[in-house]
């Protein structure tokens, strides 16, 4: 049985989880990508979940919109294999403990990596989600990664965003 304070929660989430996903879609409108990147102007732009996917019915609302004429398409519970055809990786929490070797791995690529793992970003993810005290969404952006990773974010990201370094970079 659900009680009043368990279905206010319950709201609170699902309209995180909206808003996250509307940054999802102004990302893959924001952010470019290598020209080589996809094989034709008509490919989809992938954004990919690999993991739980805690976004729930989120996604249907961004799910086939246009990214500069070209369909988004959603996969979720892909394997780290497949990684080099997505152009957006979330990574969910439940990998936290594999986080190391996703980033280790999609580095080599063009692949705009968010998650809301802690630390995330200063493990040289590129865009992490997090709530601030008063409950807000707020972004941490590593762009030293980003820029490594041969990708290119939009001001209109990072003016929300606090841009973080990566650990190796502040420790001696």
């Amino acid at each position: 049985m659900l009680y009043p304070t368990n279905i206010h929660a319950e709201n609170i989430l699902a309209k995180e989880y909206f808003l996250k996903a509307a940054f999802l879609y102004n990302f893959a409108r924001l952010v470019e990508w290598p020209t080589n990147t996809s094989k034709q102007d008509s490919d989809p732009v992938r954004l990919c979940f690999i993991g739980q996917d805690p976004f729930d019915n989120a996604l249907h609302t961004i799910q086939n919109k246009k990214v500069s004429g070209r369909p988004l398409i959603i996969q979720r519970f892909i394997d780290l294999k497949d990684a080099p055809k997505c152009h957006i990786l979330f990574i969910s929490r439940s990998e936290e403990s594999q986080l190391a070797t996703i980033l280790n791995f999609t580095q080599q690529y063009p692949i705009l990596t968010i998650s809301e793992i802690p630390n995330f970003a200063e493990e040289n993810g590129h865009i992490r989600f997090f709530l601030s005290n008063n409950e807000k969404l707020n972004l941490e952006v590593n762009l030293e990664s980003v820029k490594n990773s041969g990708l290119i974010i939009s001001s209109r990201i990072l003016t929300l965003a606090k841009i973080v370094s990566s650990k190796e970079a502040i420790e001696p």
